[in-house]
């Protein structure tokens, strides 16, 4: 039920090695139209050097999904004739060869649906998986990528990246293709049809259309479709005119679902060049990742020249840009920080496997709480490492980074753990914060400028619930645990927080969503 197991039939495997100067934009001319997101995948392709274009023409009776949404075209018009559909295959090795693991770049699927009241068909990239370009050596951090098995003519191959995909403005809009390029990385088998998205969101074709005038889908309908799918919406909503205003920047709500590994979406009002009567248009884009700026200016600026009394810095404030799928342009385009005001911006869809309360900014703010009261508690040990962390806290300089994780991928963080000299954590602690977690939890990494933004090391965690709302007053019922130089401190059965002693008494590396290794990583190695 997928454009990647369909067995196609070879149209060309063409050689584009740069020295024989193979021109895309000549290429896409003559044979696509001029299609403007193809040059774009293309360019990905040439900025990863690929060497050959396999085309495979696919045909309907080899595919359910190409007969499900032809299906559905005829309903929604009468005119349809059928279409024409090339997956296109980017490699690194040479034509008429046997690639090698690794070799496939990426792949798209050009769909061309022909109208008999229309000129030009009309074309559309229905899904690509391309290589990111730059990854975490370049500060580009990109966690809801997954692997994508692709059945070409020479055999089977994997590429990893997040799948793109483009409205076709008929059975199926921009909504849609975020919401594709989301729930992707989500659900198993990597694909939610867009013929399941419409029976889940109560659109026919017939009765109920959506594309053009008859407009796209609404929040309730894409919250529809993800819960439909057995995911969790986080909706957060900023409508003036209805009386939904955000008193605060939505900036750091899409951060802790980005930072987090989950997709979200961002929806947003545009600007209309003439005022009318009638309601601005909207568009709304998938957001996969985020950049990371070890030099920006903006944390220590922030507070000394304009007057923020900030208890702590986020690392929310080192992201540089998000990186998004556009549905009208191409995959992995980098938006600045700020560059989506307050006044254009409408919804963020945050997906996510449950329910979260407290969110991302509450939980890291009831975090900083805790870890100050800890600082006063046991204020110095006479350990470099823990005394350090006491006086960055009570001097209010720690940074603090704030993402949900589950338990397996936390054990395995410990077990890889590693001092600047070579310390590890016990295995009996790892055993008694095993028996104590959840299956899924808030971890915030507390750290000083220098470790975070240079080595990518932090003093060490707490961990708080995820599905218990922030107590007022400050209790500690969201309490679980907490790592630190030296000390691990959790709940005895009175309530009262107990450190525990342990070997660990450096600083460590920052939590790595790249990787699931039990193996150590080198130090050094990238993380966001």
């Amino acid at each position: 039920m997928n454009f990647r197991d369909v067995p196609g039939r070879r149209v060309d495997w063409i050689d584009t090695r740069i020295e024989a100067r193979f021109s895309n934009f000549l290429f896409i001319d003559r044979r696509y139209r001029s299609h403007s997101v193809l040059r774009r995948i293309f360019s990905i392709a040439r900025m990863h050097r690929y060497q050959s274009l396999l085309i495979e023409e696919l045909d309907e009776s080899d595919c359910a999904l190409l007969r499900e949404e032809n299906a559905a075209l005829r309903v929604r018009r009468a005119e349809y004739q059928g279409s024409t559909v090339h997956r296109l295959a980017f490699w690194s090795c040479l034509p008429e060869t046997t690639p090698e693991s690794g070799d496939l770049i990426g792949y798209a699927i050009f769909k061309s649906d022909r109208f008999s009241d229309e000129g030009d068909p009309r074309d559309h990239i229905y899904e690509a998986v391309m290589r990111p370009i730059r990854n975490e050596p370049q500060n580009n951090f990109i966690h809801c990528r997954r692997n994508y098995t692709v059945r070409t003519e020479p055999g089977e191959y994997t590429v990893q990246g997040v799948l793109y995909s483009q409205q076709n403005d008929l059975t199926y809009v921009c909504a849609h293709a975020a919401l594709r390029s989301a729930l992707s990385s989500l659900v198993p088998a990597a694909d939610v049809s867009y013929g399941r998205m419409n029976e889940l969101a109560g659109i026919d074709h017939s009765a109920h259309r959506v594309g053009g005038a008859d407009g796209g889908l609404s929040p309730d309908q894409m919250e529809s479709i993800v819960t439909g799918v057995g995911y969790h919406c986080e909706k957060i909503v900023h409508e003036p005119k209805l009386g939904h205003s955000l008193p605060t920047e939505f900036q750091r709500d899409l951060y802790g679902f980005i930072e987090s590994g989950y997709p979200a979406l961002m929806g947003f009002e545009l600007t209309d060049p003439i005022p009318s009567a009638a309601p601005p248009e909207r568009h709304i884009i998938s957001v996969v990742g985020h950049t990371f700026n070890e030099d920006t200016w903006v944390p220590e600026a922030q507070r000394a020249y304009f007057g923020d009394e900030l208890s702590y810095f986020s690392s929310e404030s080192w992201l540089s840009t998000y990186v998004v799928h556009d549905d009208n342009f191409g995959p992995y385009f980098c938006m600045p920080r700020h560059f989506l005001k307050k006044d254009n911006f409408r919804i963020i869809l945050g997906l996510l496997p449950q329910r979260i309360e407290p969110g991302a900014t509450d939980a890291e703010a009831a975090g900083f709480e805790y870890l100050r009261i800890i600082a006063e508690i046991v204020p110095r040990i006479s350990q470099d490492w823990y005394d350090r962390f006491a006086v960055f806290t009570r001097l209010n300089l720690l940074v603090l980074r704030t993402f949900l994780t589950d338990r397996s991928s936390y054990l395995r963080h410990l077990e890889t753990l590693r001092s600047w000299e070579g310390d590890r954590l016990e295995r009996e602690r790892i055993e008694e914060l095993t028996d104590l977690l959840p299956e899924c939890f808030w971890m915030i990494e507390a750290s000083a400028q220098e470790l975070f933004n240079a080595s990518r090391r932090k003093f060490g965690e707490i961990l708080l619930s995820c599905t218990t709302s922030v107590p007022e007053p400050l209790n500690f019922s969201l309490f679980l645990a907490a790592r630190l130089p030296g000390l691990i401190f959790t709940q005895d059965s009175s309530s009262v927080i107990e450190p525990k002693p342990t070997v660990l008494r450096g600083h460590t590396r920052l939590f790595d969503m790249s990787s699931d290794s039990t193996e150590p990583f080198p130090e050094g190695s990238r993380v966001s």
